[in-house]
């Protein structure tokens, strides 16, 4: 029987398997190859030169900075968005009204373009007539040029927070939606309290789809390019450059190509390690009893 199983499961599998094998896999092996050479990208042959690009990444303070940049991102923006996403999962679960509505609205920036929301916020921001310093100004504040070199960072964070809370909420809030009503009617019957039911009722129950949840934020901070690139203009300012975009640039420049292939691509292999490490630690870290409905 589990033989007859066997002979029916490997040809569905198998065009599945080969793909993933052949545009995933397969580059991932190729480009940590190229990291080992020098090269433009363009030419037939690839100078080897070992460890030579891995060795450049200690010493490059574009790189550092890009790392930290890429820290902040996964770190202070995730504890803004899990904090926005457990309040929306705390509210939700107490019975609110109108919760498919409510969920359409903080879902929303989600089917938007990246590209089209970094534009819209770096409108926003705008130092002369952008909406929040005409709220400062309004109220006799002096504006604040925020995307300028010393705050360009902190307003993306900013932004990001923004369109990614509602994504994750949704996910909680999906965790939220397997546990039975009538659990929460017990808690408040016993008179327990919003936050009692929350801490010891709620957040134990989804568990595992939190753990979930932020080791997903992990990757796509880790990863995220496309609003960060475009929220910076035409030129982004090095400042604000996280490690995918750095590894962008040094691979194919801004208006000026560079075309360092070999060391893009050393860049890129340590965002994998990165990647790795945090989805190991997370699942160790967030190993626990999983609850039983």
């Amino acid at each position: 029987m589990r033989t007859g199983r066997k002979k029916l499961t490997i040809p569905y599998l198998l065009p599945a398997v080969s793909l993933y094998l052949i545009f995933f896999v397969g580059p991932a092996i190729y480009g940590l190859w190229i990291s080992f050479h020098e090269w433009s990208g363009f030419t037939d042959d690839m100078k080897f030169v070992g460890l030579k690009n891995y060795g450049k990444i200690l010493v490059d303070p574009i790189y550092w900075q890009s790392f930290l940049n890429m820290m902040l991102i996964l770190f202070v923006g995730g504890i803004f968005v899990f904090l926005i996403g457990f309040l929306f999962t705390a509210l939700m679960s107490q019975g609110v009204a109108a919760k498919k509505a409510i969920r359409a609205i903080i879902f929303f920036p989600q089917i938007i373009a990246p590209i089209a929301l970094a534009v819209v916020w770096n409108y926003l921001y705008r130092f002369d007539i952008g909406f929040f310093n005409s709220i400062l100004t309004s109220i006799g504040v002096n504006p604040i040029n925020w995307t300028g070199p010393n705050n360009i960072m902190m307003s993306a964070i900013i932004s990001i927070i923004w369109y990614s809370a509602g994504f994750y909420a949704i996910i909680l809030l999906a965790g939220v939606d397997k546990i039975p009503n009538t659990i929460f009617e017990a808690a408040r019957v016993e008179g327990a309290s919003t936050f009692k039911i929350f801490t010891n009722i709620t957040l134990p129950l989804i568990w595992d789809v939190m753990s979930i949840a932020i080791i997903l934020w992990g990757i796509n901070a880790i990863r995220l390019f496309d609003f960060l690139f475009a929220f910076g203009g035409a030129e982004p300012p090095t400042r604000m450059w996280n490690t995918a975009m750095y590894q962008f640039i040094l691979g194919f420049g801004q208006r000026t190509p560079i075309y360092q292939l070999g060391y893009s691509s050393a860049i890129a292999v340590t965002m994998v390690m990165v990647v790795l490490l945090f989805v190991v630690t997370g699942r160790k870290l967030f190993k626990r009893e999983v609850y039983e409905l």
